[in-house]
């Protein structure tokens, strides 16, 4: 059985989010959403919106022993997980195992935030982290006495991450485990849920490739080592 999961964000692992925000804000048009926050002892975040409303996380480390830049000396600046609102985690996290999926970190300390993880071994290559939150997007602002910025009119539309795996069965099994409704194609997947700005496409390859974000409204720009993966535009009916 499917559990309920609405995407909340995209997330991008790089070496300094000032030094990404020259592509994803500077040449893309996106408004900062949150305000910068320590998200542990070794990494930090910052959130940016987009026209559609779809957010991009930006994540960069904060110290050289971590997993976010044991990430980037592994795999480079690049998309590092997709996260899935549930309206309680644990028994999500229940489903998803009854169903044969590991997941794994999962923590209730907090009040006001849950979470847990799949490995990108099992969904295509990202991670998947499933999330209950406490408050809105309105109250996290709130409570951190912050504002978001405008969107302008001319900011290009975030779609969500392309990821690449050789079998789009397996795939489209577990995205629809994670609530997502699976539309296939002859040679991809496209992963969406009612209502949200952000989809997840698998194309079949049977070759490592890097995951990319997809955009509306934006340029054909190449993965960089500073401000993270490629984009493209969406695919052609």
């Amino acid at each position: 059985m499917p559990i309920t999961t609405t995407p909340d964000h995209v997330a991008v692992a790089v070496p300094s989010i000032d030094g990404a925000a020259t592509r994803w804000r500077g040449e893309l048009g996106g408004a900062w959403a949150s305000p910068r926050m320590d998200d542990g002892p070794d990494f930090r975040t910052q959130q940016l919106r987009f026209a559609n409303h779809a957010k991009l996380e930006l994540l960069e480390p904060t110290a050289d022993d971590g997993f976010a830049a044991g990430f980037l000396e592994r795999f480079g600046a690049r998309v590092h997980h997709v996260t899935l609102k549930v309206p309680d985690l644990l028994p999500a996290v229940d489903q998803v195992r009854e169903a044969g999926y590991d997941v794994v970190d999962v923590s209730t300390k907090l009040d006001i935030w849950h979470e847990a993880f799949l490995r990108p071994s099992q969904v295509g290559g990202i991670i998947v982290q499933l999330a209950w939150s406490g408050m809105s997007d309105a109250q996290w602002l709130e409570r951190m006495g912050s504002e978001a910025e405008t969107v302008a009119d001319d900011a290009a539309e975030l779609l969500g991450p392309t990821i690449f795996h050789p079998d789009l069965e397996a795939c489209a099994q577990v995205w629809s485990v994670l609530g997502g409704t699976v539309e296939a194609g002859a040679t991809s997947i496209e992963v969406s849920w009612p209502g949200a700005p952000l989809t997840v496409r698998v194309e079949q390859s049977d070759h490592p490739i890097d995951p990319v974000l997809r955009f509306r409204g934006a340029p054909d720009l190449p993965a960089d080592a500073q401000v993270g993966p490629a984009t493209a535009p969406p695919p052609t009916p």
